[in-house]
């Protein structure tokens, strides 16, 4: 009996240690500015993390409850590439950003043989025919609503027509994945009846920590882009009245992210605030040529942009009084709801 026992605990010990079944993705990028890259996730939650490289090799592991979508961002953050992660499932991504060679199970297998059918492709209408093509063929496949926003949305000037078309025939749960979600938001009405509104491009920054900071947030309802620079007072004495400002709303409700142009780590850090749930101090030391500025068309200081959490432009230069107001009226509406 005793031996019994022991067996038995011995079996759920093992059943209970087993490892739970894991994605694994395996790098080695080539000519990467950075010892890190930041790992945007699309679906099914919106959330941050980043890989350390050594020597540009990394491993990424973890075990997903569902159907993961996520991407690796460049560290200038200009190029991305999809990744889908399931049990059991892996990756291997070689080359670099610019030229990524991917092999893998799945819709990584899928999308890795879509780019080795670019290769000989030095056209890009040419390329955006293949992209065309290949969506066409493949209407329940992941890799289609990335085709869809890299080819036909966030470009100079997409033919909304045509990207529309290509998103009817799509299956329900391709439709309804939240990189496609938002890719839709981003382009023109249909008609003049329906409104236009905008959404901002995907942004990222590191605050003081050296961690990221984004433009999803599951805390803030609200966000406050304000462009500031220590070398320009008019913009120190907007940004020092909006820390006041701040604290009458609720922590979960509002926040400001200070974007500063400053060149120089020490000056900026002289300038700071110190930071909070509600108040977040970025900066790149880029000036003028941070992402963010350069993508909004920022052309003057002081300047502000109001986004929700799903990036939609509610508000730019706001006065305080203006934004007070503003930001009042949508917690008060959505308290009605």
């Amino acid at each position: 009996m005793r031996k019994i026992v022991f067996f038995l605990t011995i079996a759920i010990c093992l059943a209970s240690c087993k490892k739970k079944p894991e994605f694994v993705l395996q790098g080695e990028l080539q000519n990467c500015s950075s010892d890190e890259i930041l790992v945007v996730y699309d679906d099914p939650v919106s959330k941050l993390d980043t890989i350390i490289l050594k020597d540009g090799k990394f491993t990424y592991t973890f075990s997903p409850d569902t159907l993961t979508l996520f991407r690796l961002v460049s560290p200038d953050m200009l190029k991305t590439i999809p990744v889908f992660a399931d049990k059991t499932l892996h990756m291997t991504l070689k080359g670099s950003f610019e030229n990524p060679v991917i092999s893998g199970d799945g819709e990584n297998g899928v999308y890795g043989k879509f780019l080795e059918s670019l290769q000989n492709l030095k056209d890009s209408a040419a390329i955006t025919q293949k992209a065309e093509e290949f969506i066409v063929q493949h209407p329940h496949s992941f890799v289609s609503a990335y085709l869809i926003n890299d080819y036909f949305v966030q470009v100079p000037q997409p033919d909304i027509e045509k990207t529309r078309s290509l998103i009817e025939p799509l299956g329900g749960n391709i439709k309804d994945s939240r990189i496609l979600s938002m890719a839709l938001k981003s382009i023109p009405p249909k008609d003049k009846t329906e409104r236009n509104e905008k959404y901002l491009t995907y942004f990222s920054c590191k605050n003081r920590s050296g961690k990221y900071v984004t433009w999803s947030s599951s805390e803030n309802n609200y966000t406050l882009l304000n462009f500031w620079a220590s070398w320009d007072k008019a913009s120190v004495s907007v940004r020092d009245s909006l820390a006041k400002m701040v604290k009458e709303f609720p922590e979960k409700k509002f926040r400001v992210l200070n974007i500063s142009l400053d060149y120089e780590k020490k000056k900026w850090l002289e300038a700071c605030k110190e930071d909070s749930k509600q108040w977040v101090e970025v900066c790149d030391y880029k000036g003028w040529s941070n992402q963010v500025v350069k993508q909004n068309n920022i052309h003057k200081l002081p300047a502000n942009i109001l986004i929700d959490r799903n990036r939609k432009v509610l508000g730019k230069d706001l006065t305080e009084k203006d934004l007070y107001t503003t930001v009042e009226q949508l917690i008060k509406k959505e308290e009605k709801k």
